[in-house]
């Protein structure tokens, strides 16, 4: 390896990817640029380059959503892993869920432990790893509705409202997010996935309500959850910093669930969200921590330019 190279290993989350640098050893001056070259989903970094491993659930996909620069600190216990992540277009996210459960299964790689604290932008936040280490559980912390935490330019909470051509509930997950409810689960031709989400979530992600923006969300109730079972959502997230559609967002599956008993959409504090990736577990409670539970894995490891110019 030469010394403008960095190792790396590419991890996702129900198809939420992300390329995870050893931040103790990196030598990366430059992460926004970084993240920019090696996450750009047409030039970005390519897996059919290295040897992939595990279910390969973004392989065949260059780029990522986002550079984890993680640091372990053993010392502690549970042991606690500092995590920044810098996204697609070179800014710095607070909170990411699905982002979170891919820190610790890393963490359980080198360590062989099962729980972790996760040092957030957002606050310190707990993780376990499930005993064959395929998923992951995250502590995502108390959602929000308070205008100053969103936050919002406006001293009310936005619950069920109008902005830019869509009627959205505005929630803090970690990151701000904007939940707008849709007639018809995935399996509706004329649901969820015939909105062009590309179209119609720019104008809320930039409204004037969000002074840091917002992460947009489409969300369908495919079950209430007053039967047997917890509820199930189906969901789309157009994430501020990549600027586009993930295959999962955990918090903006976490946001969702959170709208959805505030409305009263949903039975019960637990619910299964289907984003295009996979199935992510959320609880919601009256009082306490959010979390959020799926699958994780490994993908590929290898090396970069560490100046991709």
């Amino acid at each position: 390896m030469s010394a403008h190279a960095v190792p790396f290993e590419k991890y996702h989350g129900t198809g939420n990817d992300f390329i995870v640098v050893d931040a103790d050893a990196e030598g990366v001056g430059d992460r926004a640029a970084f993240a920019r070259a090696h996450c750009d989903r047409e030039t970005g970094v390519d897996g059919s380059e290295f040897d992939a491993e595990g279910d390969g659930a973004s392989a065949g996909r260059r780029g990522a959503d986002g550079v984890l620069f993680l640091s372990v600190e053993e010392r502690f216990h549970p042991t606690r892993v500092v995590m920044t992540l810098v996204q697609p277009d070179g800014s710095t996210a607070t909170m990411c869920g699905n982002g979170a459960r891919v820190v610790a299964l890393w963490a359980h790689d080198r360590t062989g432990d099962r729980e972790f604290m996760i040092d957030t932008q957002a606050g310190t936040r707990r993780a376990s790893v499930t005993a064959d280490a395929t998923a992951a559980t995250i502590e995502m912390g108390e959602p929000t509705f308070d205008p100053a935490r969103v936050p919002l330019a406006r001293d009310t909470p936005l619950i069920d409202e109008p902005v830019e051509g869509l009627t959205v509930t505005a929630v803090n997950t970690g990151v701000p997010h904007a939940v707008a409810f849709v007639d018809g689960g995935r399996d509706d031709p004329d649901g969820i996935d015939a909105v062009d989400l590309d179209a119609v979530a720019p104008p809320v992600r930039h409204a004037d309500v969000f002074p840091d923006g917002a992460n947009v969300n489409l969300a369908a109730v495919v079950d209430d959850g007053s039967g047997d079972g917890p509820a199930v959502i189906d969901q789309r997230t157009f994430e501020r910093g990549v600027e586009g559609e993930t295959r999962s967002c955990g918090t903006g599956a976490v946001a969702v669930v959170a709208a959805a008993r505030r409305l009263g959409l949903i039975a019960g504090e637990s619910a299964v969200s289907r984003p295009p990736g996979g199935e992510l577990e959320i609880t919601v409670p009256d009082e306490g921590h959010a979390t959020l539970t799926g699958p994780v894995a490994r993908e590929f490891t290898g090396t970069l330019p560490v100046d991709p110019r």
